[in-house]
């Protein structure tokens, strides 16, 4: 029997908080039209989130839609045992796009690695047969307009999580993308990552190819560093995990044709296990399985205009070591997921664009609109008088890389803000920075981002007279404090760029290297050029690789 509930639970709650006010065009670690985070409060509020719950004889399962509408807990209802790290905190940390990743459940991630919406909610739907139950997630994406759901399913008398995924472009562009489900499992010495023989990239510090499970690959306790694996093509269509102190495994199943990708990540048993406790409580950490229709993540191939992938794929939990090879293609009967799309009605922010743009509704209040088609409702609020249009409409054209059409709108006006849209248009867009300059110098200069924007443009132009009154007025940051220690570097003085990055908190910031790269440059300066960054400067050390970045 299927029974379908809907309920809160209340978690602990570590408030992100924002970046800057500031629409962060123009940025390659950030990802406009979204806001991003730089802290998370110290100290936690309770919070009650909405969740949904599905179960059959043999499973409960419980999604979070204001949580991404990840599975937050699969629970097996046969041995009495939660399969997955079901995180007993919510705890941004500083992961891209967004820097506000939080670890846990099965998540859905598209049209990037780590969804923008992670810690936001998606819309969310519900159904069933009579031996058949769903509950469906998914959103269009505010960035390109590209558009995703999934069926999280029980079946009758089956003890298998079936998940079916459709993703969609009904936009006229072409968009770059990604699909990953990302599955947490505890990580215990005793953890075990199940996959035949095969061959494996390797990404840590480097990008190597190497033989699975070589020398005990397939032990979490016997990896030292945070590690990725994707296996390579011909491989199994069946990979997991099992706990053998715990007595409980998850497998994972599709058919290779569908979803060829195969990822295992790990921080593993050494220096980078605080990366992954960081993120709960109670000195936990976790390991994925994740799977996904592209190879690696080095794949970021265009998702062509008109075009729809759909696919399924099965979520198996396991009891014992000689099941997790002994799994079998289950035979079900499933309805068709007919018009499963679930659009933008469930964001406010997308929702008062999507009114405005068919007339119904007054210019949002958010001066930072999303990738949907807005220049006609734009240009025709502009055209009524209403000002107030300018700049999201310029900021609009420079995202779609228009920025010729987008300076006039913003050039001659004198709010501060308005003035920084206009100098980060000429500079980057237009490849004008000599431009740009007056722009920038007359920009919101109360919040570092802008300071940090002027100061990057000064370095630019060789004005390094400019660079220090700039940066002692400067409010208090760590942008700032990094800025500092360049401008120390650059000025010949590379032992106060070591003490600038030596006396600062810095925070964990996954996959951004710019305090480590001012490390090295200062040592190598101070004739120390194989200088390792220290473990203080918070940034791991992995190799570059991937479509991790939003370009």
């Amino acid at each position: 029997m299927i029974q379908i509930q809907e309920t809160t639970r209340t978690l602990p709650y570590y408030r992100p908080v924002p970046l800057t006010r500031l629409p962060l065009i123009y940025h390659r670690e950030h990802l406009f039209p979204y806001a991003s985070y730089g802290d998370t409060a110290s100290e936690p509020v309770a919070r009650p989130f909405r969740m949904v719950a599905l179960e059959n004889e043999h499973l409960r399962v419980t999604v979070a839609p204001e949580l991404g509408g990840r599975v937050y807990s699969l629970f097996d209802k046969r041995i009495g045992q939660e399969i997955l790290f079901s995180n007993p905190v919510v705890k941004p940390v500083r992961i891209l796009p967004i820097w506000g990743f939080i670890s846990g459940g099965i998540e859905f991630n598209f049209p990037i690695a780590h969804s923008p919406t992670s810690i936001a909610t998606v819309g969310c739907a519900t159904g069933q047969t009579e031996d058949y139950g769903f509950i469906r997630v998914g959103e269009r994406e505010a960035r390109t307009g590209l558009e995703w759901v999934v069926e999280i399913g029980l079946a009758a008398g089956q003890p298998i999580l079936i998940q079916r995924t459709r993703l969609r472009n009904r936009t006229r562009l072409d968009h770059p993308w990604m699909m990953w489900t990302i599955c947490a499992l505890r990580s215990t010495e005793c953890t075990e990552f199940v996959h035949p023989p095969h061959r494996v990239l390797v990404h840590d510090h480097r990008v190597v190819e190497a033989d699975w499970p070589g020398e005990g690959l397939n032990w979490d306790r016997n990896v030292h560093q945070m590690t990725a694996y994707f296996w390579k093509p011909g491989g199994s269509p069946l990979f997991g995990a099992f706990h053998h102190n715990l007595g409980l495994g998850l497998m994972h199943l599709a058919e290779s044709g569908q979803l060829p990708g195969k990822k295992l990540w790990t921080y593993g048993y050494g220096k980078h296990r605080t990366w992954g406790q960081a993120t709960t409580a109670g000195g936990q950490s976790y390991v994925e399985i994740e799977s996904g229709p592209l190879q690696d993540q080095s794949e970021k191939p265009l998702f062509p205009s008109g075009a729809e992938r759909a696919y399924e794929e099965y979520w198996i939990p396991v009891h014992l070591r000689a099941a997790c090879d002994s799994v079998e293609w289950p035979r079900l009967n499933l309805p068709p997921m007919t018009d499963p799309w679930l659009g933008w009605g469930h964001s406010p922010w997308q929702r008062d664009w999507e009114q405005f743009s068919a007339g119904a509704g007054p210019l949002p209040q958010s001066t930072v609109p999303p990738g949907l088609e807005l220049e006609n409702a734009l240009r025709a609020d502009l055209d009524r008088g209403n000002s107030d249009a300018a700049e999201p409409l310029a900021l609009w054209l420079a995202s779609r890389g228009r920025p010729q059409e987008a300076l006039p709108l913003v050039a001659d006006r004198p709010r501060p803000e308005t003035r920084r849209v206009a100098g980060l248009i000429l500079w980057k867009g237009l490849h004008d920075p000599q431009g740009a300059l007056p722009h920038l110098e007359a920009g919101p200069l109360d919040d570092p981002v802008a300071v940090a924007e002027l100061d990057e443009l000064y370095a630019a132009l060789g004005q390094a007279d400019r660079r220090a009154p700039l940066l002692a007025r400067a409010p208090d940051h760590r942008w700032v404090t990094e800025r500092r220690a360049h401008l120390a570097l650059t000025s010949g003085n590379p032992a106060e760029t070591l003490r600038l990055l030596t006396r600062n908190d810095w925070p964990r910031e996954h996959q951004r290297y710019v305090r480590s790269e001012l490390w090295r440059q200062a040592k190598a300066a101070l004739g120390e050029p194989e200088a390792v960054p220290p473990d203080f400067l918070n940034e791991d050390n992995l190799a570059t690789f991937g479509a991790y970045w939003a370009d």
